[in-house]
């Protein structure tokens, strides 16, 4: 499921945000607001980084972001990373790390 909000005045960014961050905890109330991967849900999609998956306030699950996002694959990803991308170039505020 894909969540999405759009608005054009900025004075209305924090109503819009809060609007569409509680949507998705309450849709995923039963996992701690986030889509924890279990027999329903595969987790989340990384093309659209979700910065609120590493928020305490938003994600209560006690899940780690990176299992959101890439499950049992994360510790492979890190040491490709470390491999291919050492220098961490290719980066955004949700980016596989070096183990």
């Amino acid at each position: 499921t894909f969540y999405m909000v759009t608005w054009k005045d900025p004075a209305e960014d924090d109503r819009h945000l809060r609007w569409i961050r509680e949507l998705y905890r309450d849709m995923h109330e039963a996992t701690g607001g986030v889509p924890v991967p279990d027999a329903v849900n595969t987790g989340a999609y990384i093309n659209y980084a979700d910065v609120d998956l590493a928020d305490p306030e938003w994600n209560t699950s006690g899940v780690p972001w990176h299992t959101l996002y890439y499950g049992e694959n994360y510790p492979r990803l890190q040491e490709v990373k470390a491999k291919w991308d050492a220098l961490n170039i290719f980066h955004h505020a949700l980016s596989i790390t070096a183990p």
